[in-house]
């Protein structure tokens, strides 16, 4: 694996001035798509090349997550991704371990300034973010959270004056028919990726998955 430090790459500029090369890192967690995917399109208008990286986590396998249908469907969605990017001259980097260490090894590789992700809306996934923020910012780095990727509406969006949630359907429902979605975006033409080790993707034989399981993917 080649080592960089933080700041990105030289390139040739205008006349032979070298410039950096700006690289972001796009961590995918439970949005595995190319399509309507904010993280990634924002990357890509700041930086040169991205780095879509998916981390295989022990902490969610520990949560229940490790059953083998569930399994099956999460590496079949994967290579659906690899493939999606591959299109478009990418790739995804897989990775195993703990999260945290995992992306600041990816990002430091890669020279990366910022990790873009989708926001998550669970306990889990808001101290998650957290702890790569923290990390992230002492190693001289951003995390940049975008909303709205993994749900309609931004949570808290759709929340009666005063509460915290409606107890009745009619209210809630004129009030989420009155907020307008964000813009659905089109899938990328091109996601340049630099040279950044990876892990085999899983395979989707897996053991005791059922024989009816709807493939994964977009």
């Amino acid at each position: 694996m080649n080592h960089r430090p933080p700041g990105g790459n030289r390139r040739g500029g205008p006349r032979g001035a070298a410039r950096e090369e700006r690289v972001a890192v796009v961590l995918y967690t439970a949005d595995l798509r190319v399509h309507d995917h904010p993280p990634l399109r924002s990357a890509l208008a700041e930086a040169d090349r991205v780095v879509p990286l998916f981390v295989r986590d022990p902490a969610v396998d520990a949560a229940g997550f490790a059953a083998p249908n569930r399994l099956a469907f999460l590496a079949d969605a994967l290579a659906d991704l690899d493939a999606a990017l591959r299109e478009r001259g990418g790739r995804l980097v897989f990775r195993e371990g703990p999260l945290v260490p995992e992306v600041l090894a990816v990002a430091a590789e890669a020279g990366a300034d910022d990790v873009h992700m989708a926001a998550g809306v669970s306990r889990f996934a808001a101290e998650r973010e957290e702890r790569l923020r923290r990390a992230l910012e002492s190693a001289g780095r951003r995390l940049r959270v975008h909303d709205a990727v993994c749900t309609v509406l931004e949570p808290g969006a759709v929340t009666p004056s005063g509460k915290d949630h409606f107890a009745v359907f009619t209210p809630y429902f004129r009030r989420w028919s009155a907020t307008a979605p964000r813009a659905v975006l089109g899938a990328p033409r091109s996601v340049p990726v630099p040279d950044v080790g990876s892990a085999p993707l899983p395979s989707p034989q897996v053991a005791g998955r059922s024989p009816g399981l709807a493939p994964g993917g977009e």
